[in-house]
């Protein structure tokens, strides 16, 4: 089985996000605060015309979301509920229900190689968009990694304050 699995020229250098795909987010920061005491959250509305640019499946598509980040340690935590559209989010929920949903590295120095790399390696972006001055990218890695999809971003130190903030 591991002579499937191409090698690729990418050393991530650290996991900076954990997410979850939830039915509803308020609820999700309520139960993540309450087991793990994790918050407080910052929310943030990602749709149009703040959220522009978006594929699903290579096709350009619109979706929507609520995000909901908090952070512990060094690592952000996020919850993501779907609001409008396909994407691989309501494709997550229709198929496994609320659940862990993809890791993240957004520290690479040269984000667009890293998309060639796994592009090239066959595994292509499954979803893509660009929310103000951040493109982001999700990679089709779930079979390789045991059911987890594969996320890098550019420019994430642009992302303008929270539309609100929970509790």
């Amino acid at each position: 089985m591991a002579t499937d699995i191409p090698q690729l020229d990418v050393e991530v250098p650290e996991i900076s996000q954990v997410a979850f795909v939830v039915e509803d987010v308020e609820d999700g920061m309520d139960r993540f605060g309450a087991v793990l005491g994790v918050g407080p959250w910052q929310l943030y509305r990602f749709e149009p015309p703040a959220l522009h640019d978006t594929t699903y499946r290579g096709e350009e598509r619109d979706y929507s979301m609520i995000l909901a980040l908090a952070t512990v340690g060094d690592t952000m935590i996020e919850l993501i509920e779907p609001l409008t559209g396909p994407s691989i989010y309501t494709e997550h929920l229709e198929e496994h229900g609320e659940g862990l949903h993809h890791v993240a590295c957004f520290a690479f120095e040269d984000a667009p190689s890293v998309v060639e790399e796994f592009e090239e390696a066959g595994m292509p972006v499954l979803q893509s968009g660009v929310y103000e001055e951040t493109p982001y990218w999700y990679f089709d890695t779930a079979e390789r990694l045991n059911g987890v999809i594969f996320e890098t971003a550019d420019n994430v130190d642009a992302l303008p304050e929270p539309d609100g903030t929970y509790p």
